[in-house]
C-alpha cells in the first residue's frame, strides 16, 4: 500500500507532470541554463506577471517561525508561495537544491493542488500524492533548464 507523504489529489500521470512544467518553463522564459541570457532572478520575479506572489522571509524569522521543519510553503488560496531568504539568494545564483524548493512550491499551483475533505474507499496511489507530484514537476523543470537529476545513493553496508 502507497502511504501519501502530501494532500490525496487529482491523479496526475508524469507526462501530464512533465506538460505543465515544461509549459510553464517556456512561459516564464527559462530555457537550458548553458544558453539562457537572462539571470534566473528575473525569471522568477516573473512570477508576478502572473498574480503568484513569492514572499522572500528573513532566515532568522523562518527559522523561529517553521524551527527548521521546511524548507518552502505554498498557499493555494492566496497563490503565494514563501521561502526563506537563503533559498531565494541560492536559486537566483543557479543552486540546484534551492531551485528545486521553488519549483516543488510552484508545481502545487500549477498542478492546481487544493486542500480539501474528501471520503473514498479505495487506496490512494503514488499518483494520487501531492507531494509526488510537486517533486516530479520540480524535477522535468530542472531538466528543461539543464540540471540533471539526483541519482538515489544507496549505501550497503
Amino acid at each position: 500500500m502507497y502511504q501519501l507523504r502530501g494532500q490525496r489529489v487529482e491523479p496526475m500521470d508524469v507526462n501530464e507532470i512533465r506538460a505543465q512544467a515544461e509549459i510553464m518553463c517556456s512561459i516564464l522564459g527559462f530555457s537550458n541554463k548553458r544558453r539562457g541570457k537572462k539571470k534566473i532572478d528575473q525569471h522568477i520575479e516573473r512570477l508576478s506577471d502572473f498574480a503568484i506572489t513569492l514572499d522572500v522571509v528573513d532566515d532568522t524569522e523562518w527559522l523561529n517561525n517553521t524551527l527548521g521543519s521546511i524548507v518552502g510553503h505554498c498557499d493555494p488560496s492566496s497563490l503565494t508561495i514563501r521561502i526563506p531568504e537563503r533559498i531565494y539568494n541560492d536559486a537566483c545564483l543557479g543552486d540546484q537544491s534551492a531551485l528545486e524548493v521553488i519549483f516543488h512550491e510552484l508545481g502545487h499551483l500549477v498542478l492546481g493542488h487544493q486542500p480539501a475533505l474528501h471520503y473514498s474507499t479505495s487506496k490512494p496511489t503514488q499518483y494520487e500524492d501531492s507531494e509526488w507530484q510537486a517533486d516530479k514537476f520540480a524535477e522535468f523543470a530542472l531538466a528543461a533548464l539543464g540540471y540533471q537529476s539526483r541519482q538515489l545513493l544507496i549505501d550497503f553496508y
